[in-house]
């Protein structure tokens, strides 16, 4: 892994790391999972989507443990209403630590800072049917500026407006019940929320950001303010 953030900003450090492993590695990995990550683990059907799981939770492990200087085994996690996992101490009470953890593909994207955070990532997918997945996660006005692009350019556009949804949701914790597509994200200048979900706060209250990566994956953080 990296000694240190791939980037850092507004106060989050952000972690992007490769989800491949040495078979060492990987066996050394395993060792640092929960007994509830191991029986996560071996339900998968494809070994690749099991390494993959077993390669992301070890180094989420190992990531925060430097920040709260305790065994990464030794961490202890706990779940929301809506899934979001959160770590707690040895009483379990919530750690002042928040982070927040995507996967796509062959990589891993991690948040860590002190405020409510949501990160995502996205890798290309040439499988998808974005003009079947437009109607389904943009807005009215996202989907006439999506449709106004040259096709080169409505791939980056489509994932750029996903992932900075799919961040805001994580961040906010209360899953989607609203409808991604009630999430209204500019579609020029500055990123930003426009509108949002009467059960989500003011857009005032978050800031996207988002993240260039390496080519073919897009990615966002958002972030109270």
């Amino acid at each position: 892994m990296h000694a240190k953030p791939f980037l850092q900003v507004a106060g989050v450090d952000v972690w992007f790391e490769d989800l491949v492993a040495s078979d060492a590695d990987y066996q050394r990995y395993w060792r640092l999972l929960s007994a509830e990550e191991n029986s996560i683990a071996r339900r998968f059907v494809r070994d690749l989507d099991r390494q993959r799981y077993v390669v992301c939770h070890a180094k989420l492990r190992l990531l925060l443990s430097n920040y709260l200087n305790i065994a990464p085994e030794c961490l202890c996690f706990a779940r929301h209403a809506f899934g979001k996992p959160y770590l707690v101490d040895a009483s379990g009470q919530s750690e002042v630590l928040q982070f927040n953890l995507s996967h796509s593909s062959d990589w891993m994207l991690l948040g860590v800072g002190k405020t409510p955070l949501g990160i995502d990532i996205e890798a290309w997918d040439g499988r998808h049917d974005l003009a079947s997945l437009v109607d389904e996660i943009l807005a009215p006005e996202e989907k006439r500026y999506w449709q106004s692009l040259s096709t080169h350019e409505q791939v980056p556009a489509f994932y750029r407006f996903w992932t900075r949804k799919e961040s805001l949701v994580k961040a906010v914790g209360c899953g989607i019940g609203a409808g991604i597509r009630a999430i209204v994200t500019s579609t020029s200048g500055d990123p930003g929320f426009r509108t949002l979900p009467d059960s989500y706060l003011s857009s005032r209250e978050w800031c996207i950001i988002d993240l260039d990566l390496v080519p073919g994956m897009s990615a966002a953080l958002t972030i109270t303010v």
